[in-house]
């Protein structure tokens, strides 16, 4: 069953592909009608993709490296082929000014149903819209801005949940217009406030009568997600910070044994109990990232973040 987390811009953060040797190509601009008017995603795919990844999906090697499509567990989710295709990667070109969003809801429907692939096929236009780079329009988009209290509302706010709030009140906030993934598009930041770089944390021990190395001692990866933002959340209250004040997140997952690709679905299981709940909806920015292995071999997470000090 598809996690009910996994939504839209789901993919920001997992970038991880194998290396391409070209350079990255810059996001494309907002799509441009041109001469190719085909939805189906067959002809679209060996139009735009059969070049690099070959006819039947298998990828090669030669100027660059061409991840295999074929039998690839990162198709299972559109919003992952969606982000790439639209906006490029690595020496994959970004395709968004090629194809409108029915073009690419055909392609992404196809890689998700053929070449040895069959998932569920869950590409919307809608998703291809929010895919897209952000295109600043006379219409400001929606944003957050908390302005920072006054002494006599600090004061009457007391020491309660508003201290939390406070603690980012100098932080302007700009949700994904459109979108109801918990992730920020961008968080602005004032040049005279103090931010404070946490060191990498990584997952506890939660059953320390299993076996020394065994994965069972720090759990899977929403247990270790878990145990992680714990442990984050202690060090931000020795440093009189909260999660609330976290704006920057990179996150490094490392696929359980057995498995094929990192387990996104787990991570976010443990991320949506620290960000964006009724006690605490700050969210921050992040990257998610796919790594071979962390220094310890049982370890699947590692992350980072990056806090505003009030």
């Amino acid at each position: 069953m598809k996690s009910t987390f996994i939504t839209a811009l789901s993919i920001s953060a997992m970038a991880a592909l194998s290396a391409h040797a070209q350079t990255t190509t810059p996001a494309t601009d907002a799509y441009s009608p041109g001469a190719y008017t085909s939805t189906d995603g067959e002809e679209l795919y060996q139009s735009f993709c059969s070049g690099c990844h070959m006819p039947d999906g298998a990828g090669a090697e030669g100027a660059g490296v061409y991840p295999a499509l074929a039998n690839n567990p990162n198709l299972e989710y559109a919003a992952y082929p969606a982000y790439i295709v639209i906006n490029g990667q690595g020496g994959m070109p970004a395709l968004g000014s090629f194809l409108d969003d029915e073009q690419m809801v055909g392609l992404i429907t196809y890689l998700q149903t053929n070449l040895g692939n069959d998932y569920e096929p869950d590409a919307t236009v809608e998703l291809i819209a929010d895919s897209r780079p952000y295109v600043e329009t006379e219409e400001t988009a929606e944003h957050e801005v908390r302005e920072a209290p006054t002494s006599t509302e600090a004061e009457a706010a007391g020491d309660g949940g508003d201290t939390a709030m406070a603690a980012a009140s100098a932080v302007t906030r700009h949700p994904i217009p459109g979108s109801s993934f918990p992730i920020l598009l961008a968080a602005e930041v004032p040049a005279d406030a103090t931010l404070v770089y946490l060191s990498g944390t990584v997952p506890q021990v939660i059953d320390d009568t299993a076996e020394q190395g065994s994965a069972d001692r720090f759990g899977d990866t929403k247990a270790q997600t878990q145990s992680t933002f714990a442990s984050i959340e202690a060090k931000l209250t020795s440093l009189d910070l909260t999660m609330g004040d976290v704006i920057k997140m990179q996150v490094y997952l490392v696929a359980p044994g057995g498995a094929e690709g990192m387990d996104f679905g787990g991570f976010m299981e443990g991320y949506v109990q620290y960000f964006g709940t009724d006690a605490q909806p700050n969210l921050p920015t992040r990257s998610v990232f796919e790594v071979a292995g962390l220094a310890n071999p049982s370890w699947l997470v590692e992350i980072e973040v990056v806090a505003v000090r009030p």
